[in-house]
């Protein structure tokens, strides 16, 4: 029987409508030497918030926050600077020096803008799908593509110099997070129970390492162990829904020489999600049934209790100052985000577009 995996983002396409927006106030050819990427030129004032929009509608956002100011500078800042929309579903963004790479997936592109003003500088279109993008050097970048939902995904290449894509990698079944570590690139397949490891000199899948089912976040810690976030993965009807299998999740770590040998941390029920890593890397943060949740890099097992029992759609952490960052995202109308002291107290909160799913710290 054929059968559909509901990831979250097929499921939050069914949460779809029309709403104004609205302001809260606080709520408790050579690729050269691998070098990795420049570092972002930004001075760290200033928060950006990726607004997917919503499914079918082209209305994806990305909104500026100041720090300084604790404001909003604007909601829909692509738009107001290139007088155009941004297009459907915006799934990421990442800096790569002093430019932004805004992934927009249903639309199939990717934009390019100058950090220093937002203005457009180039177009990476004909995408099948795109995730999320993570450079390797000043040179080159590696963009995730789902393709076609049950069939293998792939990793496009991408010369940043000409923003073209150069060649393509294929990998499983839709592909989520990359993560460049110790000079292998890592591939969260989300759709199996799998990680591709490429080598980005020869842009060759070198080792598949399973892992747990539904792998879908990266991060890499202060010790040099990379933490893969699985969310599980659900089974439905294609025709009436009906849920044919469920597994659970898991926090799963190892080291990158050793990938096989790895720390699993299960989940009785459910899955977590949202899996980021502060700016020391010493602590992890993710939700799960409605709550955050703080774990040390060098935990053996989960923690009991939440630090912020709030259901987020996405999840932040300043790497300056350990902010935390959390989105609420009803689809149906804009949605905000809530500001949170390191100890998990309410600071402040904003109103941004519709669907906010992550943030840029820059």
């Amino acid at each position: 029987m054929f059968q559909l995996h509901f990831s979250s983002f097929l499921t939050r396409t069914l949460l779809t409508g029309i709403g104004a927006l609205t302001l809260f106030g606080c709520d408790p050819e050579s690729d050269g030497p691998l070098t990795g990427p420049p570092a972002p030129a930004g001075t760290g004032s200033n928060v950006y918030v990726v607004n997917e929009g919503q499914f079918n509608t082209p209305n994806g956002a990305i909104s500026l926050f100041s720090k300084t100011s604790r404001a909003v500078v604007d909601n829909n800042l692509f738009t107001k600077v290139n007088g155009r929309i941004l297009g459907d579903v915006v799934q990421s963004m990442t800096v790569v020096g002093d430019q932004g790479y805004i992934v927009v997936n249903a639309t199939g592109k990717v934009e390019v803008v100058s950090m220093a003003d937002f203005k457009q500088v180039a177009t990476i279109d004909r995408l099948q799908q795109p995730r999320y993008l993570a450079a390797v050097s000043s040179s080159k970048a590696y963009l995730s593509e789902w393709i076609e939902r049950g069939k293998p995904g792939r990793v496009a290449v991408i010369d940043l110099r000409t923003n073209t894509v150069t060649k393509s990698i294929a990998v499983g079944r839709q592909p989520e997070q990359l993560l460049l570590a110790n000079g292998r690139l890592y591939v969260a397949n989300s759709d199996e129970n799998t990680i591709s490891i490429i080598n980005p000199t020869s842009d060759a899948v070198e080792a598949t390492v399973q892992v747990q089912d539904g792998p879908s976040s990266l991060a890499q810690d202060k010790n040099g162990n990379i933490w893969v976030g699985c969310g599980g993965i659900t089974r439905y009807d294609p025709v009436t829904f009906a849920v044919l299998s469920s597994t659970n999740g898991s926090l799963v770590r190892f080291a990158p020489g050793s990938p096989t040998n790895q720390t699993v941390l299960p989940f009785a029920s459910g899955g977590p999600s949202n899996l980021v890593i502060n700016g020391a890397k010493d602590q992890l943060y993710y939700s799960y049934k409605s709550a955050v949740y703080q774990l040390s890099a060098s935990a053996t097992m989960l923690p009991a209790t939440p630090l912020v029992r709030r259901n987020f759609y996405g999840l932040g952490i300043d790497p300056q100052d350990n902010t935390i960052y959390g989105s609420i995202a009803p689809f149906t109308t804009t949605g905000k985000v809530i500001r949170y002291q390191p100890t998990g107290a309410a600071i402040d909160s904003f109103g941004v577009n519709i669907g906010p799913n992550s943030f840029v710290f820059y």
